[in-house]
């Protein structure tokens, strides 16, 4: 067929179609993820008990976006992209997902048309492209509600990159505000975006060819002017560095301090460590483990093997400038989050190579241009090139059925490493929340036996435990947790429940009493404190400590429920049929909801 002349119309419009077909490809890729369901793994504490966010898109919300930090983040943009979520598609999982998904097709897209526009090459783009868009490792950045820091600060970063193309091709102080603004609302959805300035520069050298590269006695005087235009940028990527720097703690390790000399020695080790995971994307999981253990002859082994392909790559920057740009955009765009340098110790996470796997990319496609230019290479570069873009589209398919719950993602947690606590742990309260009660105590037990020094797999537990029925284990368990790690507010509500199904109501009240006073705003000891005073007839005071605990969380639909139920009691059924409807919209099938709001219906009148 290649006899046929292409047509004019085809000629004009190639890239348009280009662009179609990668994000056609990518949206059917990922779009099973319409249908998948929360993670328990921050889903929850981002979006679906995130009072701030599950109201959808109001003034006090973006109010609030903008002026508290939640979950050690200021990202106002993320949670009002989530509010705007709830607000078009309503509440539950599927509009979070089906956004993530438009998102990530939207930047694949983008990326394409960005490289395009700089290189002219359409070919080599759509490689580029087209790998980041499909790679395994995308599939937590997409698939994972939580994650959606990476796409939508992905949105910002390809849209400030064809910006930053115009101003390029034209400079004006108003090209460059544009560059400004888009950084900004990307820093505001991630701090990754701090390693735009760097990466601008590296444009500049090529392909923009602004600047010849540094060489020899007065190679700096091209670049002063491109660094002057870049101050504004660098200073906005300094004051952000100190905002997270602020507002972020150690994640979910026990907090050890780590020398300077041991995170130093994290760093080359792990950069070798993403080298391999996108060269063989296999054993993909949600969960990496954390250490601070460093083994010095591997770290410096590392160390040497990065220098010495900076070094060379460095020195093809006149003859192969790409690679000198690919390589040094994988550092730039890594070096934020790899392990070490990053607050938290996890020593992998997928969702991190959703940009550094660009520069990879430029690197190999360019690399594989220059090969296909020798005599009888073209064929088999290309075929190459096309068997690994559909190796990586079958892998991400066979592999994104992992994410569909939280109970089919720690599974293959457990599978991958049945040595993880945390692991383990994880799987067996999301087999407990699919209503697999004692298969979920079977996995919490064996985190107990691989961590029994943590107070919170002892809690957990015995939390599983009294929700079936075993509510004297589940009180020496909490005791347990409390003789551990006294001061958590969640172990004293828990061992108020405990208490509470055993009868013991007033020690159950000095329980969540005791939580509150470690904790006064924990949602769950209101709850409990609240449904203790109502049960004992006294609704006016059950009432503010109901009103706490879904302002606390959210909202789950008992708490609503009760809170209903505590307004009928004192005669304010406009009130309650309110939060006897909204407990219905969180739960529809709550057994009596539908009796009591009829009931409450008719005393209106």
């Amino acid at each position: 067929m290649s006899g046929i002349p292409e047509s004019g119309f085809l000629k004009r419009h190639r890239e348009a179609w280009l662009v179609l077909l990668l994000a056609g490809l990518t949206l059917a890729l990922f779009w099973p993820a319409r249908g998948f369901g929360y993670i328990s793994l921050d889903d929850y504490l981002y979006v679906a008990e995130n009072p701030m966010v599950s109201e959808g898109l109001t003034g006090e919300g973006v109010r609030q976006a903008f002026t508290a930090v939640r979950e050690q983040w200021w990202l106002p943009l993320l949670w009002i992209s989530y509010m705007a979520d709830i607000a078009v598609f309503g509440a539950g999982p599927g509009g979070h997902h089906l956004v993530n998904v438009l998102l990530h097709a939207a930047n694949a897209a983008l990326l394409f048309w960005a490289l395009f526009r700089v290189t002219g090459s359409r070919g080599r783009s759509f490689f580029v492209a087209a790998l980041f868009a499909w790679h395994p490792t995308r599939m937590e950045a997409v698939a994972w509600i939580a994650a959606r820091k990476d796409v939508l600060s992905g949105l910002f970063f390809m849209l400030a990159l064809l910006a930053y193309v115009r101003h390029a091709e034209k400079p004006s102080a108003g090209r460059m505000a544009a560059v400004f603004l888009l950084m900004l609302a990307g820093l505001m959805s991630k701090a990754i975006l701090i390693a735009l300035p760097p990466l601008l520069l590296l444009l500049d050298g090529w392909p923009l060819k602004r600047a010849r590269w540094p060489q020899g006695a007065g190679a700096w005087q091209a670049w002063r002017p491109l660094l002057a235009e870049k101050a504004p940028l660098i200073a906005l990527a300094a004051v952000f560095m100190g905002i997270n720097l602020f507002t972020h703690t150690t994640g979910r390790g026990e907090g050890t301090p780590v020398s300077l000399a041991s995170r130093i020695g994290m760093v080359a080790p792990n950069y070798v460590d993403y080298l391999e995971k996108v060269a063989a994307p296999v054993r993909l999981s949600i969960l990496y483990p954390e250490n601070d253990v460093v083994a010095w002859p591997y770290s410096l082994a590392a160390l040497a093997a990065l220098a010495a392909a900076t070094w060379f790559f460095w020195g093809q920057r006149e003859k192969r400038p790409y690679g000198t740009v690919g390589w040094l955009w994988f550092l730039i765009t890594l070096f934020p989050v790899i392990r070490g340098v990053r607050l938290g110790l996890a020593q992998f996470a997928n969702r991190w190579t959703y940009l550094p796997l660009i520069g990879l990319g430029i690197a190999c496609a360019w690399t594989a241009a220059e090969w296909s230019g020798r005599p009888r290479a073209r064929r088999w570069i290309a075929a190459a090139c096309g068997l690994a873009l559909v190796l990586c589209l079958v892998q991400t398919h066979a592999q994104l059925p992992w994410w569909r719950n939280s109970a089919t993602i720690f599974r293959r947690a457990v599978d991958l490493d049945p040595g993880s606590h945390f692991a383990q742990n994880s799987l067996g309260l999301a087999l407990v929340e699919a209503g697999r009660g004692e298969e979920g105590v079977v996995h919490i037990r064996q985190a107990v036996r691989l961590k029994p020094e943590k107070a919170g797999y002892v809690a957990n537990l015995g939390s599983v435990l009294l929700k079936l029925g075993r509510a004297e284990e589940a009180l020496a368990l909490q005791d347990q947790a409390i003789g551990m790690k006294g001061g958590m507010a969640d172990y004293h509500s828990n061992r108020g429940q405990a208490l509470s199904a055993l009868g013991r109501k007033d020690e159950a009240r000095a329980a969540c009493e005791e939580a509150l006073r470690l904790e006064p705003a924990h949602p769950e000891a209101h709850y409990n404190l609240g449904v203790l005073l109502y049960g004992s007839g006294r609704a006016g005071e059950a009432l503010p400590h109901f009103q706490a605990a879904v302002a606390g969380r959210s909202g789950t639909a008992p708490m609503w429920f009760n809170l209903g139920m505590a307004y009928a009691q004192l005669g304010r059924y406009a009130e309650a049929e309110f939060c006897v409807q909204k407990a219905l919209a969180l739960e529809p099938e709550m057994p009596g909801a539908e009796a009591a709001l009829a009931r409450l219906r008719l005393m209106k009148f």
